[in-house]
């Protein structure tokens, strides 16, 4: 009988950097009455700093480390489904830290809400001048008024997941996209019309520096375009996705033009 509440993934590459917030989030779990598993997915077997990661946490109990030749953050999240135990799923990156002034509060929700197949929480945006911003997983706000595909929750460090909603909807993580697919997966699990509870915690302190600031808006709405397309479930909303994914686009454009104009005249002047 399954008797873990939570299953947390982490796929990991290179984390000499990120080791001791590994460290930190195990040893908050270790603290917690709380059935829990870490999953650690690599695709590199000499990668000398998870071998040293493997050694140092050889003697500890929930942790599960999984090879996945498969060199995609998103094939590795898919290893992480397929390995997990938990009730829930939680995916989030070896530099993201599980925030230890809502951890109880967090442990209780999951422990009050295991009939959800999806639990909203809001996170910590930590920029570089170490100011702190809360971001929202929420089902409310004008956008997601009209619809789910332009509005929230798309914030995926804040969002917990059933495993067996994911299994038998059968969802799977796009390994064809580069930076969206957490967010076509969300909006796949969406379409089904899960059971959701929002709860207003700020459960995750993640950085700015993720792979996916890197690319472009232009990159990130482009592969929502191919996500929608490429999911059968999610293809009757292509249209709508390519609209409003123009219009933002053009937007955008327009007001990065007018602010360089701007900066220009100013030198000018």
């Amino acid at each position: 009988m399954n008797n873990i509440l939570l299953s947390i993934i982490i796929p990991i590459k290179d984390i000499d950097n990120w080791e001791s917030n590994i460290l930190k989030n195990i040893n908050l779990f270790k603290k917690l009455k709380i059935s829990y598993e870490f999953l650690f997915i690599y695709s590199e077997p000499k990668d000398k700093s998870i071998r040293k990661l493997q050694r140092i946490l050889n003697n500890e109990n929930n942790i599960i480390f999984c090879l996945e030749t498969g060199n995609s953050i998103y094939s590795a999240m898919n290893k992480g489904i397929e390995s997990a135990s938990g009730t829930f799923l939680i995916f989030i990156g070896a530099d993201d830290l599980f925030n230890k002034e809502e951890i109880q509060n967090f442990k209780n929700t999951l422990i009050n809400n295991q009939e959800s197949d999806l639990i909203l929480f809001e996170v910590l945006l930590k920029g570089q001048n170490e100011k702190q911003e809360i971001l929202k997983n929420t089902e409310g706000g004008i956008a997601s008024l009209v619809h789910w595909t332009l509005g929230q929750p798309r914030i995926h460090q804040g969002i917990i997941y059933k495993r067996s909603y994911i299994i038998s909807k059968k969802i799977k993580y796009l390994t064809k996209l580069k930076v969206t697919s957490d967010y076509i997966f969300t909006s796949e699990f969406l379409s089904f019309k899960p059971l959701i509870h929002v709860e207003n915690l700020p459960i995750i302190i993640f950085n700015t520096s993720g792979f996916s600031s890197r690319s472009s808006f232009t990159s990130n709405y482009l592969e929502h375009i191919k996500g929608f397309y490429l999911v059968p479930r999610l293809r009757k909303y292509l249209f709508i996705i390519i609209i409003s994914r123009t219009i933002l686009i053009l937007y955008k454009l327009i007001i990065s033009f007018f602010q360089k104009f701007i900066g220009i005249c100013k030198r000018i002047f």
